[in-house]
């Protein structure tokens, strides 16, 4: 759900070969999905999205979580439950974040997208 002809052709040209990847950090991280860090000794402060990788990447797959999100309950429910505390803002990302790791799951698995599932 809200994955269209263009934004799939996009995700394929722009991730390229999804088995490059190691694991799902290693694909949000190509994404820029994932939050800056600044440490120093054992203080751990993260920050804003890093913006790693291409900015075009970053918004279809928000814009995806967006169109994605009321289709899919187990989505619209965990957004609902970060934006009560941190922001709709981190929650989309959030959202985008864990639709990423679903399509890469598909691709990996050559299985087709299961609306509503938790693993």
């Amino acid at each position: 759900p809200g994955i269209g002809e263009v934004v799939a052709r996009t995700l394929a040209t722009e991730l390229g070969d999804m088995t490059r990847f190691a694991n799902e950090r290693a694909l949000f991280s190509y994404t820029g999905l994932t939050p800056s860090e600044y440490s120093s000794g054992a203080s751990v402060r993260r920050g804003h999205i890093s913006r790693q990788g291409s900015s075009r990447v970053r918004h279809l797959l928000v814009e995806t979580a967006w169109r994605a999100m009321p289709r899919d309950g187990v989505l619209k429910e965990m957004f609902d439950r970060i934006a009560a505390t941190r922001g709709k803002k981190r929650a989309i990302v959030a959202i985008a974040r864990r639709l990423t790791g679903r399509i890469r799951a598909c691709f990996r698995q050559g299985t087709t997208y299961a609306v509503g599932t938790y693993a």
